[in-house]
């Protein structure tokens, strides 16, 4: 083929491809059908199209290849950190939505590639004595190391994608494995040939259709995968699986060889090929990545090993703990089901698996969790034929020895029965295996059991859980409604026995002076006890302000009796939330009234020192210590004998979220003493 033709096909095609799909991702993003990887995702493929677009010109525009280059450097100052970012985000679910210190710290790094390129396209970055014909750009010293910094970016966007693809299950990985191999093939594509800097400080841009050949293959790879097994799937990645890494290995190898390389080239001088040293080492980088990302492979890898090298088929250590370690993270039942089945397909190399479990109102077995499994209609009988042979053989059955002509059974291999006391609760349907010609013996079987009897365990846990945790909620809703109701009746009464004077003695004005003091305090408790139920402020919701504690004390304990009630000290200011401090205040000047005996004063102080505080004091009976060590703010938890128990803990979330805290002091028999600790109106 005329290598011109070449030159241009390759680059031509590697563009189109970018492009439209970037198109694709862009459309998702903009629907709100994809996420921000895939945002990143579409500017990177952009950035590779560029890259092609101006290395293209270089080929046809020789003489003004400066310019074009100039440009292509900003493009690659571009186009690591994107890529870094890319293979951060994709399939990734962190904890708290945020990219860990580590993936930011390199996003940071790499960011610095885009200005560090700009300084070198505006001071020159090449040396072209005689492009027209050799096609060579020679690299001038800050351009040599930018080519060092944007290799290792590019290794590190390796470094992230085999994260991935560890923290992936087997069948998660299956949905994003041709994505990660696609990005693996342009990574790869386009460390060797800027490795060419590195080693001979020099780039033949003759080299330049091999890499768009490599970006064409792995855009087309994405563009396969995102086509036929949909979008990403979300993986929790956890620092554990970040460091589990053989990218480092092999990229520490890559060093190692191309330094060899290096004094290759020193000794033979180009006559090596460029072309054909690169060419092979691409291929063969690829075709090794392939063999290792395929499940077949490794699992007839890991067979050979463990049967040649150990004698057993399985390491029953690290299978039992990776089996525990799976079903101890689950936290609901739909958890656990995906982790039983996920640790089953994984051990045992299976495609795909399903979850049977008793519906004990048909008495049918029903499929409750699927794992790379078509769904089929209905279930098995509790008379079918494979339930008859599980419950007879209380062990694992090959399904091609069931007559049972149920649609789930056509792609099963095996069934694995899981017992509760002396009952069939339910049972694991395998798919076939990874590796079509793994012979399954009484090892497996055995093994199989074993996994059923620890699932069913794990499966009475949860539900004994689940039913506990309803429990609980129905106690505390019980109790919720009874003190609700018994308020709500008190209010009732009053407001009835109002009614009915009112009717003999609507007339009379001191009645009526009366009657409007009688609603307005009736009123006030509703308002107090449906505020105690709302929901708590956080620190994100409070609308804060400068506000004069004296001034606030008064206001929100305006309905209580102010004749009891002696207010003192200066009007400091606190930045806080009105609204919700007032139901502070409130709440512990009544509570401080309630526990007062015989219309006893309770004083309320304010002041500044050190910070911003409003002190409740009374003169009732006092609190326990122990009480106040250890339950005086907990939910529920009262020593009155009609109170909610309800309003100090609400005191204190609302505290606390003002960044403020509570302090009390009390002796028994003495009286209570309950100091609130605000920000200043400078915080």
């Amino acid at each position: 083929m005329n290598s011109h033709l070449l030159f241009a096909l390759a680059p031509a095609a590697a563009i189109i491809a970018a492009l439209a799909f970037a198109s694709r991702l862009a459309a998702g993003v903009f629907d709100g059908t994809r996420t921000r990887a895939s945002a990143v995702w579409a500017v990177a493929l952009i950035l590779l199209a560029g890259l092609e677009t101006v290395d293209l010109a270089c080929m046809f525009d020789p003489e003004r290849v400066r310019a074009w280059r100039a440009a292509g450097l900003v493009i690659e100052g571009a186009l690591g950190p994107t890529w870094v970012l890319f293979t951060a985000f994709f399939a990734r679910e962190y904890e708290g939505e945020r990219l860990p210190r580590m993936q930011r710290l390199l996003v940071l790094l790499s960011g610095l590639l885009l200005p560090w390129s700009a300084f070198l396209a505006f001071r020159g970055a090449y040396y072209a004595p005689d492009f027209a014909s050799e096609r060579l750009l020679f690299l001038l010293p800050g351009t040599f190391h930018f080519c060092i910094a944007f290799v290792l970016c590019c290794m590190a966007a390796l470094f992230n994608i085999e994260g991935t693809m560890a923290g992936a299950t087997h069948f998660r990985r299956w949905k994003i494995k041709f994505v990660l191999l696609g990005g693996v093939c342009v990574l790869v594509a386009l460390i060797l040939y800027y490795s060419q800097g590195v080693l001979y400080r020099s780039l033949d841009m003759r080299l330049a259709w091999l890499r768009s050949l490599a970006v064409l293959a792995g855009v087309g790879m994405m563009w396969f995968s995102d086509a036929r097994r949909g979008p990403e799937v979300r993986i929790s990645f956890s620092r554990r699986m970040a460091f589990k890494s053989v990218a480092l290995v092999t990229a520490g190898l890559y060093l190692v060889v191309l330094g060899f390389a290096g004094e290759g080239a020193r000794v033979f001088g180009d006559e090596l090929g460029r072309a054909v040293l690169l060419g092979v080492c691409f291929a063969a980088g690829i075709g090794l990545l392939m063999l290792f990302l395929s499940d077949t492979v490794r699992r007839r890898v890991r067979l050979f090993l463990q049967l040649h090298f150990y004698g057993e088929k399985y390491d029953y250590r690290i299978q039992w703990v990776q089996f525990t370690d799976r079903l101890i993270s689950a936290r609901s039942q739909t958890e656990l089901h995906q982790a039983a089945l996920s640790a089953c397909c994984e051990t045992f190399g299976i495609v795909g698996a399903a979850l049977f479990l008793l519906d004990h109102g048909s008495r049918t077995y029903v499929p409750v969790s699927l794992v790379e499994t078509d769904p089929q209609e209905g279930g098995f009988d509790e008379g079918s034929h494979l339930a008859a042979a599980l419950r007879t053989r209380r062990s694992v059955v090959r399904t091609a020895d069931v007559n049972d002509p149920s649609p789930w059974l056509k792609a099963a291999r095996f069934a694995i029965p899981i017992f509760r006391d002396d009952g069939l609760d339910g049972f694991v349907l395998l798919g076939p295996a990874i590796n079509e010609s793994e012979e399954y013996d009484e090892e497996d079987f055995e093994l199989m059991d074993t996994m059923a009897r620890h699932i069913s365990s794990a499966l009475l846990n949860m539900r004994l859980t689940e039913q506990l945790a309803r429990s609980r909620e129905m106690e505390i809703m019980g109790r919720v409604s009874a003190f609700v109701l018994h308020d709500l009746k008190n209010h009732v009464y009053t407001l009835s026995l109002m009614a009915e004077n009112a009717r003999k003695f609507i007339g009379n004005p001191d009645f009526q002076r009366d009657l409007v003091d009688s609603l307005g305090s009736t009123v006030g408790k509703m308002k107090i006890l449906i505020s105690q139920l709302k929901g708590l402020p956080d620190r994100q919701t409070l609308k804060r302000a400068p506000v004069g504690l004296l001034t606030l004390a008064r206001e929100s304990t305006r309905l209580l009796h102010q004749e009891r009630l002696d207010f003192g000290g200066e009007d400091a200011v606190a930045m806080v939330d009105a609204e919700e401090m007032g139901k502070v205040i409130l709440n512990l000047c009544l509570n401080a009234l309630e526990a007062s005996p015989d219309g006893r004063p309770v004083t309320v102080t304010t002041g500044d020192g050190p910070e911003p505080f409003v002190r409740v004091s009374d003169q009732g009976g006092g609190i326990d210590p122990e009480f106040i060590r250890t339950a005086l703010f907990e939910p529920f938890k009262s020593t009155k004998a009609k109170g909610m128990g309800i309003g100090l803990y609400q005191c204190k979330q609302i505290v606390s979220a003002h960044g403020g805290r509570i302090e009390v002091r009390s002796t028994v028999g003495e009286g209570a003493e309950f100091t609130v600790w605000l920000p200043g109106a400078e915080a």
